[in-house]
């Protein structure tokens, strides 16, 4: 399972770099947040995967810690980067300043919510799972894996009407299966980071089909 988490995490550097060649060339909310993200969830992917070498002590729990603090800060900020991607697909009701506002709103209270818990909150304790040693937070949560849950149904409504809209597919499909193989993450952890990556695939293929200022060319070519 180790070498299962390197892998992933070598799938989520591959997306990482691929998405900072576009925060290059057009900076911005459709390309910053998902390469932030992407870069993110290398650290995740790799510091689980190195866990059972390094050992249970302080050093692993040190290295553990980035994980939830990003999750933390970063996870929500992909409600702002669904609607950003719905508006550059031509979805004209992502321009509206009333569901701008909703947006800003909830993106603002799922990281309170995820830094109340997985910050302020943080207490970390040591977890294997069929040969993979990770730190776990174990302080309760009035909320749960919710924030999560919000931010992947937020994606894949946005998705479906980037679907309508353009029928452009990839972003729905792959926030579905995100949406569905998170429930099953608890017991099965790696299916949660996997199901990370099919959806960084289609943050990708989002970005490459309707980054501002494409040709149509260009745009049907990345589809």
């Amino acid at each position: 399972m180790s070498l299962l988490f390197a892998v992933l995490a070598a799938g989520q550097l591959a997306l990482a770099v691929a998405l900072a060649r576009y925060v290059r060339t057009a900076p911005g909310r459709l390309t910053l947040i998902p390469a932030l993200t992407c870069a993110a969830l290398v650290w995740d992917n790799g510091v689980i995967a190195l866990g059972a070498a390094i050992g249970e002590g302080p050093l692993l729990e040190a290295l553990n810690t980035p994980r939830f603090v990003l999750h933390a800060l970063l996870t929500p900020l992909l409600v702002v980067w669904a609607l950003t991607a719905a508006e550059c697909a031509g979805v004209r009701a992502a321009s509206r300043p009333p569901l701008r506002i909703a947006a800003g709103v909830l993106t603002l209270l799922l990281i309170v919510a995820g830094t109340a818990h997985d910050i302020v909150g943080l207490s970390l304790s040591p977890e294997e799972w069929h040969g993979v040693l990770r730190y776990a937070n174990d302080a309760p949560s009035p909320v749960g894996p919710l924030p999560a849950i919000v931010t992947g149904l937020v994606v894949l409504g946005a998705g479906i009407a980037v679907w309508r809209r353009t029928g452009f597919g990839p972003l729905a499909v792959t926030a579905a299966v995100m949406v569905v193989v998170s429930g099953a993450a608890a017991g099965i952890p790696v299916l949660g980071n996997a199901g990370e990556v099919v959806l960084a695939t289609g943050f990708l293929l989002t970005v490459r089909r309707f980054l501002p200022g494409r040709t149509a060319p260009e745009a049907q070519a990345a589809a």
